[in-house]
């Protein structure tokens, strides 16, 4: 009797294990889904007199000029 309970309490354990794993398995790829479709950066005004800019959002940082653009998807790909 005594087998049996310990027996049962490994299956609920390695169960337990299993569900963790995939619960963790599911948070990666969602994360990765979400970081493909979110913009990098965004175009605004950096403030009255330069108002063509590119802003990183989580670096409030902001780009101006021809290359304004991919500058600040670089730097915020880099800083992520």
């Amino acid at each position: 009797m005594k087998s049996l309970q310990i027996a049962l309490a490994c299956i609920v354990m390695l169960s337990l294990f299993a569900l963790h794993q995939c619960a963790m398995d599911v948070q990666v790829v969602e994360k990765s889904n979400y970081g493909i479709n979110v913009p990098t950066c965004y175009h605004g005004p950096c403030h009255a007199l330069v108002p063509d800019c590119w802003c990183c959002e989580h670096l409030h940082h902001c780009w101006s000029g021809n290359t304004g653009q991919s500058y600040c998807n670089e730097q915020c790909q880099l800083q992520a």
